[in-house]
């Protein structure tokens, strides 16, 4: 019989940068590659991966994403895995504008993005709390595999903002401040019930508010 798990430990990566990101644009699903100084910050922050014992690493199915992988995989000699589920939201017209346009031309929403992002639902887009669910429920199930491997996850900032509220028992609307001033890599050592717990927390579109 197996050993009873003690811990989970998972690792978060925040995708690296591209041109939208210095231009302050919103960036959900387009596919886009890293910037020659998004590259060079991610080569730079994944060398805290080196000596670790890490198989795979899973990221959402876009060039940006699917760059920043390949990059922390070679710390390791990992393999990298598409996974659709990690995809960010779908922001539909909001995609690729600037933020300035975004606050000028749809003020109420606009004010949801900071404020209460789980309530906006971008026109021609996905809700974000849907959004939310798709992607706790994807990273639950990477956290239940039957091995003790540490699962490492890159996220691009949507994504990985409300996790990381979860996970620090934080409000969504703390989600940028959980982007911007924490570190590209950031490992967390979780108890063995958690992807249960994140599970339930996505089929039950649970808020900390």
């Amino acid at each position: 019989m197996a050993a009873k798990r003690k811990s989970i430990l998972l690792t978060l990566i925040r995708s690296g940068e591209t041109t939208w990101d210095a231009e302050d644009r919103l960036h959900g699903r387009s596919e886009l590659p890293l910037s020659i100084d998004g590259r060079a910050a991610v080569t730079h922050d994944v060398t805290a991966l080196a000596g670790r014992s890490i198989p795979a690493v899973y990221h959402p199915p876009d060039d940006a994403a699917d760059e920043t992988a390949q990059l922390a995989a070679a710390v390791v000699g990992a393999k990298t895995k598409s996974v659709s589920g990690l995809a960010d939201a779908d922001l539909g017209v909001l995609e690729g504008i600037t933020t300035q346009d975004f606050a000028e031309r749809f003020a109420k929403r606009y004010k949801q993005w900071q404020d209460d992002p789980l309530s906006l639902s971008p026109p021609e887009g996905e809700d974000l709390s849907d959004a939310r669910a798709r992607i706790f429920t994807t990273v639950a199930k990477l956290l239940r595999r039957p091995r003790g491997d540490e699962v490492v996850v890159v996220l691009h900032a949507l994504g990985l903002g409300l996790l990381r509220c979860w996970l620090a028992d934080r409000p969504p609307a703390d989600l940028w401040t959980m982007v911007r001033d924490r570190p590209r890599v950031e490992r967390y050592v979780l108890s063995p019930d958690m992807a249960n717990v994140l599970a339930e927390v996505a089929s039950s579109q649970y808020t900390h508010s």
